[in-house]
């Protein structure tokens, strides 16, 4: 749990809140208080989306449907309001974490424990489909555990079997991973579907990843629909029955009667495995200590009843019939909401301000800097971060003054983990920019997590990050496995081959399969291409000359190597190939330079002293520091004023919840419009997305152009 924001409301429709259970892209989860005094999850919907007509006619139908629901494994709803100006609903809490956590935290479940989880969630499947709806979002987060039993949450998207759509037709809902591949391809889905989506959460918590891979949406779509589930390592008395699940053909899936006698009966004793019965008891325990929330002062007038109109927030404007208000059986309607997140804790009270240096002076935010001192991109990460600093600090009006922390990890992982642990003990950080490569990157991401301290990371792109989504860390550029954005951009708009080669070198080869799969799998290059395979110690003479005798349009160097990618253009020089080469930034070192005349780059990082749109910061940065910026300067400019954009929205709240900020709404800076997929809580590749173009020419990188211009201007 975390406590309240400063701009949140103190009650919505009667019921007190108490503190923050979640957000996302639809609105925010409270833990509140009934009017008869019960606890309760209350989630309220973005103003952005009570907007629609159509949304709120969804909501209230989908509220309606709910109510036909009786099952012991789903929670009921107590109260619920579609005129509200932020429409909101209200069911029973459950105070245990979810599925999704509980996986993260404890591991894969054993064999017994996932039959009985089976068991009870389609027993579940069947109360919803027996009323005609379809879930259409099983997932481990929309699963909550608690000491008699698993419970389904959150019908928001559920849809009544039968029942036209309110939504267009063709259009993706559910989350990826674990929606079925007739969702992904934008059909009509039945219960079958949902049955789909439960074998992928059983595969989930018997094998602790997803059945379908982490990355980007699109490509765990595109796996969904086109290749089989990753069943390696399912116990053999589930692997049957949940490979039947995962049928792409709707009609081959089992019945939810049938995994009823699959999984035999539920049986309460034991069904959870070893060290979730004390987290779910500490959690209830928690909850059952907190005070009784009070009212808020309004206008320096103590608010003491439970009305509307206690908080324009609430919905309805003051005076407004409470007949607007539908209340509900407690023990009737199921409409559940996430009431437990990933990695969340209770923290009561509001946090005092930060402190002041002397009478009259403005609290500070620290903002620590991790890398490896001995960098040059760790120098130019620091300047272009105490530019942002200085700015942000001579401004007026001004919430609060920034001070910049750095911290040494030496250049290795154990080192990172270290430095990250302590910049992340300090209470004052507010929040950790981390500079590191991808071998360093990944360690920092548990210490900040276990500290609940957020965390910017710049430069790093390796696969490993897909899965930062569950802790306190945040990209500010796509993984590999989105793609290498820049060259994919340019072979597509301006090459246009018919046909490409992919030289993949296999030195690294798990680093870079992704990149091999977002050209020959996900097809974002267009054009045919051919994927030559060079073993690590194998030579690229015999690949160049098949790729010159082909004659082919263009050739992309998947590997991170700079001397394999050096040897790749000279042998691909000497076979006589004259076509375009392309390769990412990793390639980058003196010996490629001197062998790959003309080859494109490319990179995460901007070139200051040729990109017209940073000319303000290059300007600030020679008159602070006598020279022009380096790589990485400009970036690390926005990382800091991102934090500052989450900061100031954040006020005097705690810094455990400024992830959450960050995530609420796009940013735009000078390198990258920064905004995140609501569901899966990644980096969004969009064309502005800071990728950037550079061409090799007299040993050296010259910058083209941003991703986004590229096709737009003359390359």
């Amino acid at each position: 749990m975390d406590r309240l924001l400063s701009a949140d409301p103190s009650v919505i429709g009667g019921y007190r809140l108490a503190a923050r259970l979640g957000a996302g892209g639809m609105g925010v989860v409270y833990l509140a208080r009934s009017p008869h005094g019960t606890w309760c999850a209350l989630k309220s919907i973005r103003s952005e989306h009570a907007d629609d007509p159509g949304f709120r006619a969804r909501f209230r139908r989908e509220t309606e449907l709910a109510a036909r629901l009786r099952s012991r494994w789903t929670v009921p709803v107590l109260a619920a309001d579609a005129e509200a100006r932020s429409p909101w609903l209200a069911t029973a809490y459950v105070p245990g974490p979810s599925l999704a956590e509980a996986i993260a935290r404890n591991g894969p479940w054993p064999t017994v424990q996932l039959l009985r989880l089976g068991a009870a969630l389609a027993e579940a499947l069947e109360g919803v489909h027996a009323c005609g709806l379809v879930h259409r979002d099983v997932k481990p987060a929309n699963i909550l555990l608690a000491a008699d039993g698993p419970r389904l949450i959150d019908f928001g998207i559920a849809r009544a079997v039968g029942v036209t759509a309110l939504t267009t037709d063709g259009s993706v809902i559910g989350s990826p991973g674990y929606l079925s591949p007739e969702q992904a391809r934008g059909r009509t889905v039945g219960p079958a579907s949902d049955v789909f989506s439960l074998g992928c959460v059983l595969a989930h918590a018997a094998t602790g990843r997803p059945v379908f891979g982490v990355g980007g949406a699109a490509g765990v779509l595109y796996r969904t629909v086109h290749e089989e589930p990753d069943l390696d390592s399912v116990p053999e008395a589930l692997a049957g029955i949940v490979r039947r699940c995962l049928s792409k053909d709707p009609e081959r899936r089992p019945s939810v009667a049938e995994l009823r006698d699959g999984f035999g009966r539920f049986e309460e004793r034991g069904w959870l495995p070893e060290g979730l019965p004390a987290l779910v008891a500490a959690r209830a325990a928690r909850v059952l200590e907190l005070p009784v929330p009070q009212g808020t002062v309004t206008d320096g007038v103590p608010v003491d009843g439970w009305a509307d109109a206690v908080t324009q927030a609430a919905g309805a404007p003051a005076g407004a019939p409470t007949s607007r208000r539908r209340v509900l059986a407690a023990g009737g309607a199921v409409l559940g909401v996430s009431a437990a997140g990933v990695g969340s804790w209770w923290r009561w009270g509001r946090s005092p301000s930060s402190g002041t240096t002397g009478a009259g002076a403005l609290p500070r935010r620290v903002i620590g800097l991790l890398g490896d001192r001995s960098e040059a991109a760790f120098t130019a990460h620091q300047r272009g971060a105490q530019v942002a600093v200085g700015e942000h600090n001579d401004s007026a009006g001004r919430a609060f003054d920034l001070v910049l922390r750095t911290a040494d990890d030496g250049g290795t992982a154990k080192g990172a983990t270290a430095a990250a642990a302590r910049l992340a003990a300090d209470p004052e950080v507010s929040l950790v920019i981390g500079t590191g490569t991808n071998a360093t990157a990944p360690a920092a991401v548990e210490a900040c997590a276990r500290a609940r301290v957020a965390q910017l990371l710049t430069r790093a792109d390796t696969n490993e990050l897909d899965g930062v989504n569950l802790t306190s860390t945040l990209l500010m550029r796509p993984t590999r496995t989105a793609g290498p954005p820049a060259i994919l951009r340019y072979l597509n708009r301006v090459v246009k081959p018919t046909h490409t080669t992919v030289v993949h070198d296999l030195t690294d080869g798990a680093e870079t399969l992704q990149t091999v799969r977002s050209i020959t799998v996900h097809k974002k290059l267009d054009g045919d291409a051919t994927v030559e395979e060079i073993a690590p110690d194998g030579d690229f003479g015999a690949a160049a000359r098949r790729i010159a005798d082909r004659g082919d349009d263009a050739v992309l160097f998947a590997g991170v190597h700079p001397d394999r990618a050096a040897s790749c253009a000279r042998a691909l020089r000497e076979a006589g190939y004259r076509g375009p080469c392309v390769a990412d930034e990793h390639v980058l070192g003196a010996r490629f330079l001197a062998q790959a005349e003309g080859w494109l780059i490319g990179t995460g990082y901007t070139d200051a002293t040729a990109d017209p749109r940073v000319r303000a910061f290059t300007a600030a940065h020679r008159a602070r520091f006598g020279a022009a910026p380096a790589p990485w300067a400009a970036e690390a400019y926005d990382a800091v004023r991102f934090a500052v954009h989450g900061l100031t929205a954040l006020g005097d709240d705690d810094r455990s919840v400024l992830r959450s900020e960050l995530l609420r709404r796009p940013w735009q800076g000078i390198t990258r419009k920064v905004s995140y997929d609501a569901d899966s809580e990644f980096f969004e590749a969009q064309e502005d997305a800071g990728a950037f173009l550079y061409r090799v020419r007299d040993h050296a990188i010259r910058f083209v152009a941003r991703a986004d211009d590229i096709g737009r201007t003359a390359n």
